[in-house]
């Protein structure tokens, strides 16, 4: 089973989202709570997808990352912020080594980040190693003072140097300052390591914005997570459980139970389950008692996740429907654009010879009675 390790200081927040993690069934979770502990388990496992904090006061998030770019710089990564996420203008952020993720979030879009990740590696896509472009935003969150010196399989070697986030000086070759630092920052499959800013570079000669240069613009996501608990004055700390509506299992399975009869008409019928954001079952009907209904939920929930994000950054409308078709059977879930549904999805199974586009067609048409339900 593939290893997928997360380094984050906060021991409660690692504990959920280990734990969020583990009930997919789909990778085995490891933790390290700092950067000592982290490398070692890196030295130690084969690591599938990395995942570390980049806002901590116990370990440099960018020195974790410079470690993997000279160690394993194949294995995608993920940073997790509370700054925000870079918007790139090439949409790469879904197709490169490291992956950016502002905190707080669902459960379920580290899930799906995980499984880009995973995906990445298995399609081969992972062989430009890490990017400047995706890397040097990070540099802007930490406002790191630093010589950063680059290594690029075919283009040799470079050094940025930053004060306090600001990119003031570059060398490449015969080139320096501007021209340089732009060369640089269009380098894919870097290996990088940081030491102190010379004394003697304080004169600033790049006039290009950091964030110019990494083609991105920052995004802040309006959630109501990150506004502060004005009891504590701290941020909102990652719920495993996101669905916004007022819907619990038992009213769920009262409304299932209204319309099971229908469900059960139709041909091939397998089973029906109306289920939470993060994938979890609410309430559900399985004919067949062999189909582990929760591990298909979680799972078909991730790529359902994943399948939203991405029709967003190519250009599509938000995902409303998946389809898996299988030897085993057909798949289907769900969501409603209707406000009071919103978080929620339904998810219905059938045999491979049935009526598949009736059972999505029921499934759409038990959003109306799950918001009566809940008027």
């Amino acid at each position: 089973m593939d290893k997928v390790l997360i380094v984050d200081s906060n021991a409660d927040f690692l504990k959920s989202l280990k734990d969020g993690l583990d009930k997919m069934h789909q990778f085995e979770v490891l933790v390290a709570s700092d950067g000592e502990e982290a490398i070692k388990l890196l030295t130690n496992e084969k690591v599938a997808v990395f995942v570390t904090d980049i806002n901590t006061p116990t370990f440099d998030g960018l020195e974790l990352l410079a470690f993997m770019t000279q160690e394993h710089p194949n294995t995608p990564c993920i940073v997790m912020t509370d700054y925000g996420k870079p918007w790139f203008r090439k949409r790469m952020d879904q197709q490169e080594v490291l992956y950016h993720l502002e905190k707080p979030f669902e459960i379920g879009a580290l899930a799906s980040a995980i499984f880009v990740g995973l995906n990445l590696r298995d399609e081969g896509m992972n062989y430009k190693g890490m990017t400047m472009a995706s890397l040097l935003p990070l540099i802007e969150i930490e406002q790191k003072t630093c010589r950063m010196e680059i290594k690029s399989a075919g283009k040799g070697k470079g050094y940025l140097y930053f004060d306090e986030g600001v990119l003031i000086d570059a060398h490449l070759k015969g080139k320096t300052g501007e021209k340089a630092a732009l060369a640089i920052s269009e380098w894919d499959r870097i290996a990088i390591k940081f030491s102190e800013l010379p004394r003697r570079r304080t004169r600033t000669r790049v006039k290009t914005h950091l964030m110019d240069m990494a083609g991105a613009t920052w995004m802040r996501e309006e959630t109501e997570a990150l506004q502060e608990d004005e009891s504590t004055g701290e941020g909102v700390v990652l719920e495993t459980s996101t669905s916004q509506t007022l819907l619990d299992e038992e009213t769920s399975r009262a409304i299932l139970s209204h319309s099971i009869s229908e469900f059960k008409s139709i041909k091939g019928y397998q089973a029906v389950a109306i289920l939470d954001a993060d994938g979890d079952i609410l309430a559900a009907d399985i004919l067949d008692e062999h189909i582990d209904l929760e591990r298909l939920a979680i799972g078909i929930s991730s790529i359902f996740s994943v399948s939203e994000e991405t029709t967003g950054q190519i250009g599509f409308d938000r995902s409303q429907a998946l389809t898996l078709h299988t030897r085993s059977g057909v798949i289907l879930l769900v969501t409603s654009e209707l406000e009071a549904a919103a978080g929620l999805r339904l998810m219905g199974v059938t045999k491979t010879d049935g009526n598949w586009f009736y059972m999505k067609v029921q499934l759409e048409n038990l959003f109306p009675k799950i918001v009566s339900g809940l008027t």
